[in-house]
């Protein structure tokens, strides 16, 4: 079973060695593919990753970025048929075998359309790797514009199916290959809202989320030494692609698909509702409210029509 793996990569010097880790600890790593939107500085080399016959480069001088849902969609266009898609970052680090039980656990979920995510682990280039829980996504809050932010919660007991969630976050999400065509990434998001945005989409399309059993993945959460980031870069308001331009227009497109989600490629599918997709987590999004259940994190149990017909909770009580 081949994997494509989809990375957007910006100045990271982080991004070879999370490459060559992937590959040291899988399982099978001749069928590993990756895609990476490569965006450098003159002077930025990845130089082991040039000519790697499993490495797809597309190169963008970093001057022409447009933040992450753009760098997310030139990778997600190098796939190439392969089985299965993950979608994850530049800053990363594997438990061995991490391939096989990806797909082990994508079997396993209790979907003919699973799309799995996780809140990794941190990590530190050049320290030890923790251990960590298996983490599912929940609801935290309503920021000052009124857009939902997450946070995560371990996963209790030893589970033998992946958990059913309604949140993913973006650096880890593993599914069939499909999905790319699918739930396109939305290149015109810059940065906040990607999440919620594509849980959405994917939701609407027919795809159910699932929190991983087990805890495969490390994030480089943080750390300036080993990358820079497109707002680094890009703070001068003479600048075309200043970042807080492209962000304040990245946010009103989200609050505008959130208040009245259009069809479309970036818009919502036609195998479930909007207001379905509400009424299972909890929240009213229109009117940035949520439910006992969903400020509490309660789990989610195994999407159907009848699940959400029986009430979660009416979205919109607070």
């Amino acid at each position: 079973m081949t994997i494509f793996v989809a990375i957007p990569a910006y100045r990271d010097q982080e991004l070879v060695p999370t490459v060559l880790d992937a590959l040291a600890k899988a399982a099978a790593p001749q069928d590993l593919r990756f895609g990476i939107c490569w965006q450098h500085a003159e002077g930025d080399s990845i130089a082991p990753l040039d000519t790697h016959p499993q490495v797809r480069i597309i190169e963008r001088e970093y001057g022409r970025s447009r933040g992450v849902g753009w760098a997310r969609s030139l990778a997600a266009s190098l796939y190439d048929g392969e089985d299965y898609v993950l979608q994850t970052d530049s800053h990363m680090r594997f438990t061995p075998g991490w391939d096989a039980s990806l797909i082990d656990e994508c079997r396993r979920a209790p979907s003919d359309k699973p799309v799995l995510s996780t809140w990794p682990a941190h990590y530190v280039p050049g320290e030890q790797l923790k251990p960590g829980p298996a983490l599912r996504i929940v609801f935290r809050a309503y920021d000052s514009g009124g857009a939902p932010t997450f946070t995560y919660a371990p996963i209790s007991g030893v589970r033998e199916v992946p958990v059913p969630a309604g949140f993913m976050c973006a650096g880890v999400v593993f599914t069939p290959g499909s999905f790319i065509a699918e739930v396109p990434n939305d290149p015109y998001i810059y940065f906040f809202g990607e999440e919620i945005t594509t849980a959405v989409r994917a939701f609407t399309r027919g795809w159910d989320l699932f929190a991983l059993t087990r805890h495969l993945l490390w994030h480089h959460w943080g750390g300036a030494a080993t990358r820079v980031r497109h707002w680094n870069d890009h703070s001068d308001p003479a600048d075309l692609n200043q970042w807080a331009r492209l962000e304040d227009q990245s946010r009103r497109r989200v609050r505008g698909f959130l208040q009245s989600p259009s069809s479309g490629l970036y818009g919502v599918g036609s195998v479930r509702t909007y207001d379905e997709y509400q009424e299972y987590v909890g929240l009213d999004l229109r009117s940035a409210s949520a439910t006992a259940s969903a400020l509490s994190g309660v789990e989610l149990p195994v999407y159907s029509s009848r699940s959400v017909a029986e009430g979660l909770g009416a979205a919109g009580a607070s």
